[in-house]
């Protein structure tokens, strides 16, 4: 009995001392610490360009395509993405820029244009919710205008916590304790969530992903694999970020939803 009674009583202690622990990770949980320091990280760009190689996998339709894609420009745009069917054709090529987003299709001998990127984007059925330019901000841990300065509410889950939105395109996000961000979420005309993982420490110390995923309430999944990317910090010279249609290609506009021949 007395033994019992010992045992039971050092394992009371142990569990108060773990509940202990988690009061005690409750009481300096402070989310305007963590959201500072996702602000501070990746909200700052310690470059103007970028070149981005990865393989992109999604599926769409219960079909599953498999490409590489080569990202390069300006993080204030120009932007240029060329998209290949792994290491065969070149299925797309697309710009963008203030103007607008413009993708041909070499075997469509077809480009398409809208003036907002996004909504070319979403009328394409492009794998990712959102312009090249986040797109090109997420590769490089950059993106300070992609998710809002402040939030509107702060709940810890586990280990994270997730920070909300009430308006805007994005709904919330969840970071880490030191401000990594493991999950975005966003609204619209297709609801989506994208994961970040696997990330490495680059040569300015900056956490970076090596994989997003992103998921649509459509059942659509795409997932990028970073295979390299490199940074400038002298400006592009314009002729290296051009998309040059062929001759006798056909132009189209996408404004007003429609499809609008333009040449």
């Amino acid at each position: 009995m007395i033994r019992h009674f010992r045992c039971m009583t050092l394992l009371l202690a142990l569990l108060m001392a773990v509940s202990g622990c988690g009061i005690r990770k409750n009481v300096n949980f402070k989310p305007e610490d963590t959201y500072s320091a996702f602000r501070s990280i990746y909200g700052n760009c310690n470059a103007t360009g970028i070149t981005a190689k990865a393989s992109l996998y999604y599926t769409s339709k219960n079909s599953g395509h498999r490409t590489t894609i080569t990202l390069w420009g300006s993080l204030e745009t120009p932007l240029r993405l060329d998209v290949r069917a792994g290491i065969g054709a070149y299925i797309a090529h697309i710009r963008e820029d203030k103007s607008g987003l413009t993708a041909f299709y070499p075997d469509q001998k077809t480009a398409y244009t809208h003036s907002s990127p996004i909504r070319a984007v979403q009328l394409l059925g492009l794998p990712f919710p959102f312009a090249l330019k986040d797109l090109a901000g997420l590769i490089s841990g950059c993106y300070p205008n992609l998710i809002p300065k402040s939030y509107d509410t702060a709940v810890p889950e586990n280990d994270v916590i997730r920070f909300t939105f009430d308006n805007g395109p994005i709904s919330s996000i969840l970071l880490t304790g030191q401000g990594i961000p493991v999950e975005i979420s966003g609204r619209g005309e297709i609801s989506w969530r994208m994961e970040l993982s696997s990330y490495e420490e680059n040569s300015s110390g900056k956490m970076l992903p090596q994989k997003l995923a992103v998921y649509t309430d459509q059942g659509d999944k795409a997932l990028l694999r970073i295979k390299s990317r490199t940074y400038t910090a002298k400006p592009w010279q314009a002729e290296t970020l051009e998309l040059k249609l062929p001759e006798n290609s056909e132009k189209i506009s996408l404004e007003h939803n429609g499809y609008v021949k333009i040449e």
